[in-house]
C-alpha cells in the first residue's frame, strides 16, 4: 500500500511546483510593471521637473551676473557656460540612473521567471521520482504475492 503514499506525493509535488511557479509568474510580471510604471514617472514627472528647475536655476545665475555690473564676455561667459554643463552632466546622470533601474527591474524579472520554470521542473522531477517509487513498490508486492 506505499506506493498509494508515492503516488499521492508525486501528485502533490507536481502540484506544488505549479503554484510555486505561479507565484514566481506573478511576481516577474509585477517586477516587469514596476519598471515600466517607474520610467513613465520619470519621463513625465521627475525629468520634465528637473529641466524646469535647472532652466530657472539658470535664470536666476544669469540675472545676478548681469545685475553685478559685469559684462558678459570673458569669465562671466566662461562661468555661465559651466554652469549650463553642469546642468547636462546632472541630467544625463539622471537619465542614466533612471535607465540602470529599469534594467536592474527588468532583470529581476526575467531571474524570478527563470526560477518559476525551475519550480515546474523540479515538482516534476520529484513527481517522477515518486511515481518510480510507487512503481518499485508495486512490483516487490506483486513479486512477493507470487513467490508465496
Amino acid at each position: 500500500m506505499a506506493f498509494i503514499g508515492s503516488i499521492v506525493g508525486g501528485f502533490a509535488a507536481q502540484q506544488i511546483g505549479k503554484y510555486n511557479a505561479a507565484l514566481y509568474n506573478q511576481q516577474a510580471a509585477y517586477a516587469k510593471q514596476q519598471a515600466v510604471m517607474r520610467e513613465k514617472v520619470y519621463e513625465n514627472l521627475d525629468r520634465p521637473r528637473l529641466l524646469k528647475k535647472q532652466s530657472s536655476d539658470y535664470s536666476n545665475f544669469f540675472v545676478s551676473l548681469l545685475t553685478s555690473g559685469v559684462e558678459f564676455k570673458g569669465t562671466a561667459y566662461e562661468a555661465a557656460l559651466e554652469f549650463q554643463v553642469n546642468q547636462a552632466l546632472d541630467l544625463s546622470i539622471a537619465d542614466y540612473n533612471q535607465k540602470m533601474e529599469n534594467i536592474d527591474s527588468v532583470n529581476q524579472s526575467i531571474l524570478l521567471a527563470a526560477k518559476a520554470r525551475g519550480e515546474i521542473y523540479k515538482g516534476r522531477m520529484t513527481a517522477t521520482t515518486e511515481y518510480v517509487k510507487a512503481g518499485g513498490s508495486l512490483l516487490s508486492g506483486a513479486n512477493q504475492w507470487v513467490n508465496q
